[in-house]
């Protein structure tokens, strides 16, 4: 009996303290709903803040707009009016000078008609010399002429669609307004000897943050470290392929919450749980980025060809895509478009969500749209690219048609080689840069 009361009470503590961890684990995560929540409002605050500055902002352009428009019709109305005036009094001169010479005309020939009409013959002889004189000189006289420059005036106007670009860009568009506020930061220890870099940066429905880490003296080293919300290291996904060297890379998170990666030598996909246990490969060509659109569905650049996977491994469809002197990064917006990174020809190329190339952005160079070893995006809500501008230190911010809008972040807010970005579960911006550096903005 003894003993039955001893066992009893031994499974009921174990049963205790397994529910205890439960009990611990489910507090966790009430707490990340709780960061959640009060992240949300904070956000809501930041919104309406930002809602009634961009209308105040738009009223006032809209009176200015206004206004220059006003001041421009009023200037064209008087200039109007001088410029037809200065051609009324000239025509004004030259009327008066036709009606003088033309009453020269009419009194020769009220004079030569009565000389024929009434008068003698003496009074003939003696005035048709006179007579002949005056014929000679009325004769000479040159009738007025107006140039061209005497017409009627017209308004001569701009085309329309030039017109309506320039208000456009007089009162400006709608973007997101980076406070540039750095949140937080942590740093990932990397190797100096051989050199290791951080290459790819995701975060998780959690808000775990998966950081790759890229070894080119060494592909054995390359592996993705995850990181809880605290930044405490919770594991590690180590190169399944460390003993024969092969590139290993590459992060991306599935609907299950898995983590894709890539291997480019072995030719394969390989999907992993968060605490490391492989869940799945496939054979893929030569795979050098994968991303996970809306359906789920695995996304993968090769070096030559752009294929959409089942996450089976079955192939829905693929097509050709340019090779790249660097390794291609990849993403996903909202609608499925996919977002191709060439960093060695300093551009991204979009497609839509069936592949069709839409636009390519970007050129070599430090100017507005243009860059310099560019390489990881991520998408806002509306589909604007915020795109990694790497040898530049800064984050451009791209339209969903191609167009440049502005720089999000540069070396001002401390960027420094930025490689690849992701927007987290709070709505930040996280940033990871070359040398092990993981930043939050503010966006």
């Amino acid at each position: 009996m003894g003993h039955d009361c001893l066992r009893i009470k031994t499974a009921a503590e174990k049963r205790k303290e397994k529910i205890e961890l439960l009990v611990r684990h489910t507090v966790k995560k009430s707490l990340l709903y709780d960061q959640f929540k009060t992240a949300a409002e904070d956000q809501k605050k930041s919104i309406e803040k930002g809602r009634n500055k961009a209308k105040s902002l738009l009223n006032n352009q809209m009176r200015l707009v206004m206004q220059m428009v006003r001041q421009r019709a009023e200037d064209l109305l008087a200039d109007i009016d001088a410029k037809s005036n200065v051609k009324l009094e000239v025509l004004n001169a030259l009327i008066a000078t036709a009606t003088a010479e033309q009453k020269q005309l009419d009194d020769f020939v009220d004079f030569s008609r009565k000389l024929i009409n009434h008068g003698n013959d003496m009074d003939v002889l003696q005035m048709a010399a006179t007579c002949e004189q005056s014929s000679e000189s009325v004769q000479t006289l040159n009738i007025p002429t107006m140039s061209a420059a005497l017409t009627q005036l017209q308004l001569i106007t701009n085309d329309m669609e030039k017109c309506v670009t320039n208000i456009n860009s007089c009162l400006g568009d709608v973007v997101p307004a980076v406070s540039g506020r750095l949140v937080t930061s942590f740093n990932v220890e990397l190797t100096e000897s051989p050199v290791e870099i951080i290459s790819h940066v995701t975060t998780d429905a959690n808000g775990d943050t998966l950081i790759g880490i890229w070894c080119n003296g060494d592909y054995s080293r390359n592996r993705v470290h995850i990181y809880d919300t605290n930044f405490v290291l919770q594991g590690t996904i180590s190169n399944p392929w460390a003993a024969e060297n092969k590139a290993f890379a590459g992060i991306a998170v599935d609907d299950d919450g898995n983590i894709v990666t890539r291997c480019q030598t072995s030719n394969e996909i390989i999907v992993y749980t968060k605490t490391g246990d492989q869940v799945r490969t496939f054979h893929s060509e030569s795979p050098q980025a994968v991303a996970v659109n809306s359906k789920g569905h695995y996304v993968v650049a090769g070096h030559n060809t752009l294929t959409v996977y089942h996450k089976d491994g079955t192939v829905l469809q693929t097509t050709p895509d340019p090779e790249a002197k660097y390794v291609k990064y990849i993403h996903c917006n909202v609608n499925d478009d996919v977002i191709v990174t060439d960093p060695g020809d300093d551009h991204i190329r979009v497609y839509d969500s069936s592949l069709q190339f839409k636009y390519k952005y970007g050129s070599k160079g430090d100017g507005n749209g243009q860059v310099n070893g560019p390489l990881g995006t991520c998408c806002l809500d509306f589909g604007d690219i915020i795109l990694t501008d790497r040898k530049n230190h800064r984050l451009h911010l791209v339209s969903p048609d191609g167009k440049f809008k502005q720089f999000l972040l540069s070396e001002d807010n401390g960027l420094f080689n930025p490689r690849d970005v992701s927007i987290n579960h709070l709505g930040k911006l996280v940033v990871a840069e070359q040398r092990g550096e993981i930043k939050f903005f503010e966006l």
